[in-house]
Formats: C-alpha cells, sequence, structure tokens
C-alpha cells in the first residue's frame, strides 16, 4: 500500500486533538463514537459502517473484489478517570477525564489506515476497522463478542496494538502466547462496632486486622521474574474508621489490584488472597466481604499472527522485537 498524504496525515493529527479534548470513560462513548462516525463517512467512506457495537463501538467494513480472510484491526475508545496537567493547546476539556492511556493515538492510527484501505483495496477478503468501547474497566471486548453483528462477521484475524512510550519509533515488541498480564480488582471490607474514642474497648476495631492485611497482601507478589510464578499484590486504597477525633473506628476498606501472568494463577492468587481476609477477621472477631471488579483475563496472542506481524514489521522495513515475558499491564482485548 501507498504511502499517507500529507494533507490525510494532518486529518488524522486533528482528529486524534480532537478526540484528546472530549474524552470519555467506559461505556459513555457516545460523542466519541459520533466524531468517529462523522469522519469516516465524511473522509474515509467505508463500504458498510456498524454502529453501538458492543456498546458505542463503531465497525466501518471495507470489501474486496474477491472472497478471501476476513481481518479485523482494533483500537479502543475510552480515556481514563485523571486529570489532566498537561498544558497544551488540545488538553482536556472535560474536568476528571483525559486521554492518558493513548486511546486517541489509537483511533487516529486506525483512521490512517481506513484512508489507505479506502484508496487501495486488499485483493482479496474483508477488513474491518473496530473502535472499540469500555476497554479500560475490561467490559468492552466481551459485549463485543456478544453482539450477534460481530458473530456474524466470524473474523479470521483481530489485530490489535498499544501505544508504549520510550520504545523507538518504528518498534514492534510482539510475544507468542502471553502478551499482557491477567488481573482485577478487589475490594475488602472489614466490619466491627464503633465506639466512643474514650472507651475503645467497648467497641471492636478493625485498626490490627487491617494494617495486617496491608502487610500480607503486599506479601503475596513474587519477587521473580519467572512467567508461570510471577504474581503481584498492589495495595491501592485503604480507609479506616471516618475522620473525627472522637469515634473509635468500626470499619475498614483495602482495595487491591491481583496481577497475574496465567489466568490458573489468578485464581490461585485470589483464594490465598481470600484466606488471609478470613483469618485475620476471624481472629479479631470482624464480619468481612469481598467484591471483585475491573476483571482482566490475560491476552494470549496466537503464534500465527505473531509470525505474521514478524513478517510484516520485516516487509514494512520496522523492526521487531520479541520480548521475553508477559508485560505487567492488562489489556481487554
Amino acid at each position: 500500500m501507498s504511502s499517507l498524504g500529507d494533507a490525510e496525515l494532518d486529518l488524522c493529527r486533528q482528529m486524534r486533538q480532537e478526540l484528546h479534548r472530549y474524552p470519555e470513560l467506559s461505556g459513555a462513548e457516545s460523542g466519541t463514537a459520533e466524531r468517529l462516525q462523522r469522519f469516516l463517512a465524511a473522509h474515509i467512506r467505508p463500504d458498510e459502517m456498524l454502529t453501538g457495537v458492543g456498546g458505542q463501538g463503531v465497525l466501518a467494513l471495507f470489501e474486496s473484489p474477491r472472497p478471501g480472510l476476513t481481518v479485523v484491526f482494533r483500537a479502543d475508545m475510552d480515556a481514563v478517570a485523571v486529570h489532566e496537567i498537561n498544558v497544551l493547546p488540545y488538553r482536556s476539556e472535560h474536568e476528571g477525564k483525559a486521554h492518558m492511556c493513548g486511546h486517541d493515538g489509537h483511533m487516529a492510527t486506525l483512521l490512517a489506515l481506513g484512508f489507505r484501505l479506502a484508496r487501495e483495496r486488499t485483493e482479496s477478503g474483508r477488513v474491518g476497522l473496530l473502535f472499540q468501547p469500555a476497554e479500560e474497566d475490561g467490559t468492552g471486548a466481551m459485549a463485543v463478542l456478544a453482539d450477534e453483528r460481530f458473530q456474524a462477521l466470524a473474523p479470521d484475524y483481530v489485530i490489535g496494538w498499544h501505544n508504549l512510550p520510550g520504545t523507538a519509533l518504528g518498534t514492534l515488541l510482539v510475544r507468542a502466547g502471553s502478551f499482557a498480564c491477567a488481573s482485577c480488582g478487589m475490594a475488602i471490607t472489614l466490619t466491627g462496632k464503633t465506639s466512643h474514642a474514650a472507651k475503645p474497648e467497648d467497641g471492636i476495631s478493625p485498626q490490627v486486622g487491617m494494617c495486617r492485611l496491608l502487610e500480607q497482601l503486599s506479601a503475596l507478589s513474587t519477587p521473580v521474574a519467572n512467567d508461570d510464578a510471577f504474581a503481584l499484590a498492589t495495595v491501592v486504597y485503604a480507609r479506616l474508621g471516618e475522620p473525627a477525633f472522637g469515634i473509635a473506628p468500626g470499619d475498614a476498606t483495602i482495595m487491591v489490584t491481583l496481577r497475574t501472568a496465567a489466568d490458573d494463577r489468578m485464581q490461585v492468587l485470589r483464594q490465598k488472597a481470600e484466606m488471609l481476609v478470613r483469618q485475620e477477621a476471624e481472629q479479631a472477631g470482624l464480619a468481612w466481604s469481598i467484591s471483585y471488579s475491573d476483571d482482566f483475563s490475560t491476552t494470549e496472542n496466537h503464534p500465527a499472527v505473531v509470525s505474521l506481524m514478524l513478517e510484516a514489521a520485516e516487509d514494512a522495513g520496522l523492526v521487531a522485537e520479541t520480548v521475553d515475558r508477559p508485560m505487567r499491564w492488562s489489556e481487554d482485548f
């Protein structure tokens, strides 16, 4: 395929900055979807465009003269719930929301591919450009898979990517098998009994149990780099009682992110963490509960597709590097 012209690249840059200016969180990407639809219809004009895919997703389809494989390229759409501190002319105008994970760049890259497909179709088969919603909370990929229109498409390959700051421009990092870790958010609640701060013995405080759990949960992490044994428990939030000098605490909350390189190891890590919570709660006479959210499976790359990526990188004059262990982050793909 031929390279993009300056005008097309400029349109993609402008669109990336517009998407950056108006970020939206998981499941609420309606404005983002509308902007993508308008851009695709005005500048790229795919053969077919599906909207509302898996929620707010958009899928642009390009047909070829002859039947063949169906290949889908995927970019994620959602932003994260953080305040942007960058001083940019196109900084986020949505307070508390920002494209700090680079999904605006992913979408712009996919639009650039759309320009090339519009000008020069593949010799056979069908190509789809999927803008996937709700990646950040781990619900979007399954919603897309459950969409009957995506099921009817029955793609032979789905290819996604993620930017990686610090990696040299023109470098592709690949890995067969587990590429990104499994992770989940574990929320723990400990409930005892409040009392006046002058008579703490009248209450049941979760203070000791909470402090012990903070240490014990972190100790579940394995320092080794071995793929199979890798496990990481990161305490991200803790709260004890209320900010009142006259009340001895009666409840506590701990939030911890669990992370493993393989799905079966995640189940083991969950069981170990749950056992610690149960032991500490029972010892202190506390009621306890656990809930999970932001549940991500490992991202498993098919070896045959990785081989195709290595060949494509060589043909394009890119540098392809094989990483020796899974990335620690998680990906809803």
